[in-house]
């Protein structure tokens, strides 16, 4: 699954709704494409929040801070 992040105000929003649809659908991991620039800090921040759900298994940035990836258990 690939997700479009269009601004920092729907980051979180974004993330929680399709973890958890793809939780729910059997889906392995799933790809976020960040559409706007981020801090490295942010980008941390971001690994932070998608590694809090309780179905996350790992996230990971791949590709520098453009795409990064959530891994979900099963």
């Amino acid at each position: 699954m690939n997700i479009h992040i269009n601004s920092k105000r729907a980051l979180k929003p974004i993330i929680e709704n399709n973890v958890y649809e793809a939780y729910q659908n059997n889906e392995r991991s799933l790809d976020f494409l960040v559409l706007f620039p981020i801090t490295d800090k942010e980008a941390s921040t971001i690994i932070d929040i998608c590694r809090s759900y309780p179905v996350v298994l790992d996230a990971k940035w791949r590709f520098d801070d453009l795409i990064f990836t959530v891994y979900l258990k099963h």
